[in-house]
């Protein structure tokens, strides 16, 4: 089996450790604790902290390790700071109130046997309510009957159909990351499989649950998203992520305002 990395990232809004943060982390250690009993590859845990604000300090032999990021702090730029120390073939991304299904890896193991030339396997996220209840599936209608050229993988025509897609809890193979776009916002995610698809790297989801996403967690980054962008404001920025695409790199942020306003 593949060892994998789990990268946890912390921003600026969410380092102030609280005991619900600090609670956050626990819960994340014993439910990736659980994943183990089912998984005889290796998981490695990284925590990505803002530098400023990182109350832990830890070598690289301790569990989990802490990665100080003395850059820009969003999520995306914790996200791309975490992949550079990265040394597995494989990673994943866990938001630190959310948790796997315990078999999620061993699921990923089983369909990487067939498809060993997939560069990101996502999960059918459940997304979970104020009470921490399932309240809707997301990249599940990948599954529907031709909605894309090839049953079960999201490619570059069925992105124009819809963007309705979480990267989060998703296994990447770790020499095909491309790198997020933090000036793209909300959309960040859509910009990313555009640009991935677009590539031809090809992006499959298990037709099964393996990642629960709490979207109404304290200091979680729907929270933020839903606080400040209105549904207008998000719309414009995946109308910019369809011109961006075709750009490797996050570009100057003068140019990204500039589109924002022209598509105002």
């Amino acid at each position: 089996m593949k060892d994998i990395t789990i990268l946890i990232p912390l921003t600026e809004q969410s380092t102030n450790m609280s005991e619900t943060q600090v609670g956050y982390m626990n819960d994340c250690m014993a439910n990736i604790a659980e994943c183990r009993n089912y998984y005889d590859g290796n998981l490695f845990v990284k925590f990505i902290f803002p530098e400023k604000d990182s109350p832990y300090d830890s070598t690289v032999n301790d569990e989990p390790e802490y990665l100080h990021n003395p850059g820009e702090t969003d999520y995306c730029s914790q996200i791309n700071f975490g992949v550079e120390h990265v040394e597995t073939e494989y990673f994943t991304i866990m938001e630190m109130d959310d948790k796997f299904n315990p078999k999620w890896f061993k699921m990923f193991n089983d369909y990487l046997n067939t498809n060993e030339d997939v560069s990101i396997f996502l999960p059918i996220n459940v997304v979970l309510n104020k009470k921490t209840e399932e309240r809707e599936f997301v990249n599940d209608v990948i599954w529907a009957a031709s909605f894309s050229n090839e049953i079960g993988f999201i490619d570059f025509d069925c992105l124009q159909h819809s963007a309705s897609f979480n990267l989060t809890g998703g296994i990447f193979k770790t020499s095909d990351w491309l790198g997020y776009k933090p000036s793209i916002e909300v959309a960040f995610n859509y910009e990313y499989l555009l640009r991935a698809t677009n590539k031809s790297q090809k992006v499959f989801v298990i037709p099964k649950e393996g990642y629960y996403h709490n979207i109404f967690g304290e200091n979680t980054l729907s929270q933020r998203y839903l606080n400040e962008f209105s549904e207008d404001d998000t719309m414009k920025l995946y109308e910019l992520a369809k011109r961006e695409y075709g750009f490797d790199e996050d570009r100057n942020s003068t140019i990204i305002e500039t589109k924002k306003e022209t598509l105002s």
